[in-house]
Parts: C-alpha cells; sequence; structure tokens
C-alpha cells in the first residue's frame, strides 16, 4: 500500500472511531445520571486516544504495524462501547423505541473479546517496532491469536441470556439471537477453559517486553519504559480508587479524573515512544511520578487512618468530624517533608539505580572543588563522580602538558596511567575506544579533557552527554591549577637534576683533578724529604715535614668536601651505608634507630641522605645538641626519614635558606618535608617521599 493511501485509510478509520465515541457519549448522555455517565468517559478516553495514537503513527510509520493495531484496539473497543450503549438504550431505557438491542448486546460482548485480546497480548508481543522479538515468538502469537479468535466466536455462539454468557452486556435482559443450542455445554466449557489460558498468555506477551528490554540498546529501552511506566500508572490508578471505593471516600470527579489520565497515559505514551518525542526525559517523568504517586499515596493512607480508622474507634458513625480532619493535616503537615526526602530517594533509586543523579553529581562536585580536598586527590573524585553519574564503564581525565594529554587518572582506578596524546592546535584529537571525549577549556586555552566509555549497546543518552559537558566546563579551573603544579613540580625536577649534576660533575673534578694533583704533590714532597738525609739542615727538614702534614690535612678537607657534593659511597652502596658513614662523621653523638636495606631510586637515595645531611649540618651549628637520633625506613611504599635532636629548637624553615631548599627537593620527588622545632624542646625533621 503505497504511503499517501495508508495515511488516508488511516485518517478515515481515526473517524469511525470519533462518530463511534461521539454516539457512545451521546446516548450515554441520555440514558444515565450524571455519575453514571462520568464514570463512562475513562474508558471512552482512552478509546478515543487509542484511535488518535494509532492513526497519527499508521499514517507516518506505514510499516510499522504498531499504528494499525492501536486503530484496531480503537475501534473495537468503540463498537463494544456503542453496542452496548445501544443495547441499554433499546433493552433498559426505552424498551422497543428501536431496532435490534439483542443483536447489540451480541456485538459488545463479542467484539470487546478481540479488544481485550488485542490490548493485552498482541500490544505488548510487537511494541516498539511492529515486529516480534525474535522467530521463537511466533508460535506465541498464532496461539494468541487462535485463542482470540475461538474466544470470539464461543462467545458469540454461547446460547442462552446474556447474564450468563458474561462480557459488557452481562446485566442486560434477552438472550443470544444466533445462540447454538445443541453445542451450549461445549461453548461453555470451552469459555471458561480460554479464561486461564489467556491470563497466562497476557503474561507471557508482557514478559516479552522484558526480555526485549535486556537485549536492546539505549533507545529501545527508553521507548519500552515509556510503555511500562503508562501501565504502572494505569494499575496504580485503578488499585488507589478501588481503596478509596472500598474505604467509603471515592470522589466521582476526582475518579473520573484519574481515570482519564490513567488510562489516556497508555496511548500517549505509546506515541511518544514510538516518535521519539523527548524520548530521554521518561526519567525524569519517572521519577517525578513516583514522588507524587507515593506522596499522594501517603496522604490518603494517613486520612484514611485517621478520618476512618480512629474515627469507628471513637463512634463517629462515618460522620464528618472537623477535630479528626484537623488531626490527619497536622500529621500531614509534620511529616511530608521527611517523607518527601525518602521518596525522592527511592525515586533516584528506581531511576538512576545505584548511581547518583546527574544534579547530585555536579553539586557534589561543586563542593569538593570548594572544599579542603587535595588537588591530587580532585582529579580521581572527578573521574569517579563522571563514571558514576553517567553509568560509565569506565572514565578518564587527560591533562594537557608539554603539548601532550597525559592520561592522568582513570576511573576504575589503573596501575599507571601513562598514555599520552600529542596535541596539533587547539583541536581535541581523536580517543581510540571512547564513546565520548569533551575538551576542557579555560579562557580559550586547551587544559585537557574527560573520556569516558558506555557498556557495549548502551549509547551516551543526551543527559548524560550534558553532565559531561557540565562536568567539563567546571573542571576548567581545576584542571589549570592541577597543570600548574605539575608544571611547578616538573621545574622543581629539573632544578633538582641540574644541580646534582653539577654536585656530580665538581666531585668528579675534584676527585680527578685537585685531589690527584695533590696526592701527587704529596708524595713528591715526601720522596724529597726522604733524600736530604740525616745531613740536611735541621730548618730545611723541619719545613718540608711541616709542609707534606700541610698537604696531608688539606687533601683530608678536599676528601670531605667532595664527599659533600656527592658522597660516592651513596652511589656505589646504597642510603643505609651512606647514613651511616654520616652518622660516623658528625661531631654530635648520632644514634641510628633504623636503617633501610636494599636500594631505592636514587633522586629517592639522593634527596634522603641530604635531609639527614642538613639536618645533622644544622644541629652541630646551632641546636647546640648533645645527641642526635636519626631514623629512616619503608612504610605504606614510602619511605619515611626523622631526625631529631634535644638542642635549643626555634628552628624556622620560612627563614633559612637551607630548609626551604630541603623542602623544595622533597616536592619534587613528590613528597613533604614536616619541621617541629619549639623553643627549648630540640628539632624534629620528618620527611615522606615514596619509595619510587
Amino acid at each position: 500500500m503505497r504511503p499517501r493511501t495508508a495515511a488516508r485509510l488511516a485518517w478515515f478509520v481515526w473517524g469511525f472511531v470519533v462518530l463511534l465515541a461521539a454516539l457512545d457519549l451521546a446516548l450515554s448522555a441520555v440514558d444515565k445520571t450524571g455519575a453514571m455517565f462520568i464514570g463512562d468517559l475513562p474508558l471512552t478516553a482512552m478509546t478515543l486516544g487509542m484511535g488518535t495514537a494509532g492513526a497519527l503513527v499508521a499514517s507516518r510509520r506505514t510499516s510499522n504495524s504498531i499504528g494499525w493495531l492501536l486503530l484496531g484496539i480503537g475501534a473495537s473497543s468503540g463498537i463494544a462501547s456503542l453496542a452496548k450503549e445501544y443495547a441499554i438504550h433499546t433493552l433498559i431505557t426505552d424498551p422497543g423505541s428501536l431496532p435490534g438491542g439483542a443483536w447489540a448486546a451480541w456485538a459488545a460482548n463479542w467484539v470487546a473479546i478481540v479488544a481485550l485480546g488485542l490490548l493485552l497480548t498482541f500490544l505488548p508481543l510487537l511494541f516498539p517496532d511492529g515486529r516480534l522479538p525474535s522467530r521463537r515468538w511466533r508460535p506465541i502469537a498464532w496461539f494468541s491469536g487462535g485463542l482470540l479468535a475461538i474466544g470470539a466466536v464461543a462467545m458469540a455462539l454461547v446460547p442462552g441470556p446474556f447474564a450468563q454468557a458474561g462480557g459488557p452486556a452481562d446485566r442486560l435482559p434477552g438472550r443470544n439471537p444466533v445462540g447454538v443450542e445443541a453445542a451450549g455445554a461445549a461453548l461453555t466449557l470451552l469459555l471458561r477453559g480460554t479464561e486461564p489460558i489467556f491470563v497466562v498468555l497476557a503474561v507471557v506477551a508482557a514478559s516479552s517486553l522484558i526480555l526485549r528490554f535486556r537485549r536492546s540498546g539505549r533507545e529501545e529501552r527508553q521507548q519500552i519504559k515509556w510503555f511500562a511506566f503508562a501501565a504502572a500508572v494505569l494499575a496504580a490508578t485503578v488499585f488507589l480508587n478501588g481503596i478509596l471505593e472500598m474505604v467509603g471516600m471515592q470522589d466521582q470527579w476526582i475518579s473520573t479524573a484519574s481515570g482519564i489520565l490513567a488510562f489516556s497515559a497508555i496511548p500517549v505514551s505509546l506515541g511518544i515512544a514510538i516518535f521519539r518525542y523527548r524520548l530521554y526525559d521518561i526519567d525524569l517523568v519517572i521519577a517525578k511520578t513516583v514522588v507524587l504517586g507515593a506522596l499522594a499515596a501517603f496522604i490518603t493512607a494517613v486520612y484514611v487512618a485517621v478520618v476512618v480508622g480512629l474515627g469507628n474507634l471513637i463512634g463517629t458513625r462515618g460522620e464528618p468530624n472537623v477535630a479528626l480532619s484537623i488531626l490527619a493535616t497536622a500529621l500531614v503537615a509534620v511529616a511530608f517533608q521527611p517523607v518527601r526526602e525518602r521518596v525522592q530517594r527511592l525515586a533516584n533509586r528506581v531511576v538512576y539505580g545505584r548511581r547518583a543523579t546527574p544534579y547530585e553529581v555536579l553539586s557534589a562536585f561543586a563542593a569538593r572543588m570548594g572544599g579542603t580536598f587535595a588537588s591530587e586527590e580532585l582529579l580521581p573524585r572527578m573521574a569517579r563522580a563522571l563514571a558514576e553519574g553517567t553509568g560509565a564503564s569506565s572514565a578518564e581525565v587527560w591533562l594537557n602538558v608539554g603539548e601532550k594529554l597525559h592520561r592522568a587518572v582513570a576511573w576504575p582506578e589503573e596501575a599507571e596511567p601513562t598514555e599520552t596524546i600529542p596535541v596539533v592546535g587547539s583541536e581535541l584529537p581523536a580517543f581510540e575506544g571512547a564513546t565520548r571525549a569533551v575538551p576542557v577549556a579555560h579562557q580559550g586555552e586547551l587544559l585537557g579533557a574527560l573520556a569516558l566509555v558506555k557498556p557495549p549497546g548502551e549509547p551516551l543518552a543526551p543527559a548524560e552527554d550534558k553532565l559531561l559537558a557540565d562536568l567539563a566546563s567546571q573542571a576548567g579551573l581545576v584542571l589549570r591549577n592541577i597543570r600548574l603544579i605539575q608544571e611547578l613540580k616538573a621545574s622543581r625536577q629539573r632544578l633538582v637534576t641540574a644541580r646534582d649534576a653539577e654536585r656530580r660533575r665538581l666531585e668528579r673534578d675534584i676527585h680527578d683533578g685537585a685531589q690527584q694533583r695533590l696526592v701527587t704533590l704529596s708524595l713528591a714532597v715526601r720522596m724529597a724529604r726522604a733524600q736530604l738525609g740525616p745531613e740536611a739542615q735541621p730548618g730545611l727538614a723541619k719545613g718540608v715535614d711541616e709542609a707534606a702534614d700541610e698537604l696531608k690535612l688539606t687533601l683530608s678537607e678536599l676528601r670531605d668536601l667532595a664527599r659533600g657534593i656527592h658522597p660516592a659511597i651513596l652511589t656505589e652502596e646504597g642510603l643505609g651505608p651512606a647514613l651511616v658513614s654520616l652518622a660516623e662523621r658528625s661531631p654530635v653523638p648520632v644514634t641510628l634507630a633504623r636503617v633501610p636495606d636494599g636500594r631505592f631510586v636514587p633522586e629517592v637515595e639522593v634527596t634522603a641522605y641530604y635531609v639527614v645531611s642538613e639536618a645533622l649540618t644544622n644541629a652541630a651549628k646551632y641546636a647546640r645538641a648533645s645527641a642526635i637520633i636519626v631514623s629512616a625506613a619503608r612504610a605504606d611504599g614510602r619511605l619515611v626519614v626523622e631526625v631529631a635532636d634535644d638542642g635549643v629548637g626555634g628552628a624556622d624553615a620560612a627563614k633559612g635558606s637551607g630548609l626551604r631548599g630541603l623542602a623544595d627537593r622533597v616536592a619534587a620527588v613528590d613528597g613533604r618535608l614536616m619541621v617541629e622545632s619549639s623553643a627549648g624542646h630540640g628539632t624534629r625533621v620528618l620527611a615522606e617521599m615514596p619509595c619510587g
């Protein structure tokens, strides 16, 4: 069928459904009281809604059988409802005024089965694309269609009064005009047997939606959520109205209004799901509906418990009691806010699962930015917030340093995020394997990027994409500060490395140059002294001996100076022996409480050595200490070095260049230096750094 012809046919059927609904309302308004007429409006709203949604879908999505199915449900529902109203008018309200009353009641019975069967079996089986979930469901579809046809035929042919046959005409007088008396018992048994089977088929058809949901992608899942949402609203409305009717508190107008909304929710939700209009707002709709529904149920429960339950206990006999109404209102007012907060958390858990809502992610991250978290803790928290807020399987934060993007952190945590991606200009490069990556910029400068990977079959939703963009906009200042810290740390490392290299050069120059010359000169002087002999002049021999002693002293001082510039023992034997050497050469008695075994990376060993060396020098020169305790040991993957003396204290790291230089050196290896030196209580220097 051509699209234009299909569209015309769809709107023709829709006009037929509208005509049926109009005639139905007209007959209902003539024959029924106001309350009964109002009670019929929800079903009429559903008929019109099904027909309208079906016409829209069938005229625009001609290949999707859901549109024609909705038109069929709307038309069959309209026929059954109009036939019932016609039978009521002809058989009860004004008997004999119009012909065919029994035939109308007959049609109302079996056509209603068709409408109900299409709604409960074929609609969930074919939603949302008009096709079965798989070929395995074909027997279920054929069996459902056959059972539906058998039930309709059996209802059409079962003999006897309409009251015995059941269906919409169960309260009408008259008999089935085409009933087959000879097969009455068999047809009745057949109808009773098909009812439980039909219920089972309806449950199986509903389970197909669960199967689709588990296998489908993000978009189809959202479509199924719309369908499930409408069905849940309808079921909750029917249940709540039933409870209110049981306790005698049902209001006709409220019941009708809620019924119209609930019965209209199914066709409206189906249309939204199929046309994908604002499809991804369903999570927000569900959350707000859960909150409003739960609060309405809470208010109703409190009112029923106080006014009805307590009223019966004190004997109000169902009469209005102002005091009980005031008490119920007060209880609701007091408990409303705590209940609303708990219900909101429940709604968020229903919609978002264990992950936080996008708003919670942004507000929590903003609070952390303004808190006391260390800068190195913000990036892991950012990656975790991004992953939890979007439901991503992994999230990464990249930092732009030196025209390269470095993967700074990842969530879940990985061993060492060392990957790099070159940056050309200000454009964000491609991220292999990432579902989505957004740049993080500040004042037009590319500072880094946020990237995430969604599970297979779950594309990034618009709400999650917006969360990613909002988080990136807030992360600009954080990444700028962290990049400045990284650049400062790199600068410190370069300075320390250059200084250590210069120390090594000086040590080599002294050892290979001046020290060797002095050794040679000392040997020459001693040889000259030996050649003088005993007959040499006493003054000359004494002068040569003094020169030899001075050369020996100068050589010793030069060796000490070379060891201070860069100790060879540290390079050759490690930190432990180097600390032992420092303790032996200290003018103040030193106790080595703990000395580490094994080697560390050179940067850490040199830093620890100079922390101890500087602390010992300060204690000897300024502290007037009589004893020093040195400790160096591994603890939780870090090297902890401590030097404590019993001197006069009062050391100030802000005033001395030595301690400031030590702090810079320790910071260059990702460590920290602490100095405790209260007056009269000695000084304690503590350095912590990674073992490397």
